[in-house]
């Protein structure tokens, strides 16, 4: 590997130290068996003054994206996905895909820009060809990248030493209609429509589909 590639794991784990202490509930759902990078991923559990967990990859910044030189976007990326503190993330839990599906996709945005020499930016959505939903019942079949409004820029953006930037994109599931509207208009105008109905960045399965 490049020795010229930050250590993500190290980069990570001292960024979560500037917002959470030691006492803090975080776990790690560890990869065990890795090719190309190793997909990590942080659960820091809801508290009372912060009434949702938060997923949050570390490794997909191990290696730089491939991005069009006339694009002005970080070549390091992690990811997060912010849940209903109601949701189950019990290892015993995730068996059943309504829990794990979450993980799972996390998992692969992870990969997929370091197997298909391709990159991931704001407005970016991920889904599989068939169009299925990720899981029975629950709607989506999409995710799309954008800016946290939950969390600050301090910690959606990780300052590296050789004046580059991690940054940190939140996971909005959305539906194949909301895939639709956000490839003709835009990933802004389809965040007005989730401002207008009150769609909110934590997951809610059941949410009003606002392209429907």
């Amino acid at each position: 590997m490049n020795k010229n590639v930050p250590n993500s794991l190290e980069i990570v784990d001292n960024h979560l130290d500037q917002f959470f202490d030691k006492d803090a509930d975080i776990k790690v759902f560890d990869e065990i068996e890795s090719k190309t990078i190793h997909r990590d991923i942080y659960f820091i559990k809801a508290t009372d003054d912060r009434p949702y967990h938060i997923l949050l990859s570390y490794g997909m910044s191990a290696l730089p994206m491939t991005i069009p030189e006339d694009i002005e976007s970080s070549e390091f990326v992690e990811i997060m996905i912010l849940l209903p503190k109601e949701w189950n993330l019990e290892y015993e839990s995730f068996s059943d895909e309504k829990n794990y599906w979450p993980i799972r996709i996390m998992k692969e945005i992870m990969m997929s820009p370091h197997e298909n020499k391709t990159w991931f930016g704001y407005g970016h959505t991920y889904g599989h060809e068939e169009g299925e939903e990720f899981a029975e019942g629950i709607g989506f079949n999409s995710i799309m990248l954008a800016y946290s409004i939950e969390l600050s820029d301090d910690f959606t953006q990780i300052e590296l030493e050789n004046g580059k930037a991690v940054d940190i994109y939140t996971l909005i599931p959305i539906y194949k209609e909301e895939l639709e509207f956000k490839k003709k208009n835009g990933a802004s105008a389809l965040l007005e429509r989730f401002d207008k109905f009150g769609i909110e960045e934590i997951v809610e399965i059941g949410r009003k589909n606002v392209c429907k």
